[in-house]
């Protein structure tokens, strides 16, 4: 039993131990949150939303080209319709980065409370776990000392009674 203990101890101790549980802790989370997909489609957002900018350019360009073939004098209109297209393309990249990037911290910051909240709960187990051993091998420990020295029994039991009395 002592040997178990003793092993037991060695592990809860151990470096690798708690490297092998944070690992599987972190395995845990990534899976339960599913932050691979998440990104996934966060990024497939982002190319489908660019792409639809881009046709919107091309399609601004298109009707800039049918305007000049059927109306050459107005110029102007047409320079202000590419720059507002341009614009609106620059405002829609613009608008998804900044989306994304919030999104992209709100992830991170649900993953660090996550993983606070994953150790908090790990360590208040594995502190547990120690204290209910080191109880267990203090208490065996006592009993084999008193085995051992049945005197030891008696000298106990003396000075608990001097210290009632």
């Amino acid at each position: 039993m002592n040997t178990v203990i003793h092993i037991w101890d060695i592990l809860v101790k151990s470096n690798t131990f708690n490297f092998i549980v944070m690992l599987f802790i972190l395995g845990w989370i990534v899976k339960k949150f599913a932050i691979k997909d998440s990104l996934e489609g966060l990024k497939n957002s982002v190319i489908n939303s660019i792409e639809k900018a881009k046709e919107e350019k091309e399609n601004a360009k298109l009707e800039l080209q049918k305007a000049e073939k059927s109306v050459e004098n107005l110029e102007e209109e047409v320079s202000s319709r590419i720059k507002s297209a341009k614009q609106h393309a620059e405002n829609v990249a613009e608008n998804i980065l900044l989306k994304t990037e919030d999104k992209i911290k709100q992830i991170e910051n649900n993953i660090h409370r996550a993983v606070e909240a994953e150790e908090k709960t790990i360590s208040a187990k594995l502190a547990s776990k120690t204290a209910k051993a080191s109880s267990e091998l203090a208490k065996n420990h006592i009993k084999s000392m008193l085995k051992a020295h049945p005197e030891l029994h008696k000298k106990y039991i003396e000075q608990s009674i001097e210290e009632l009395g």
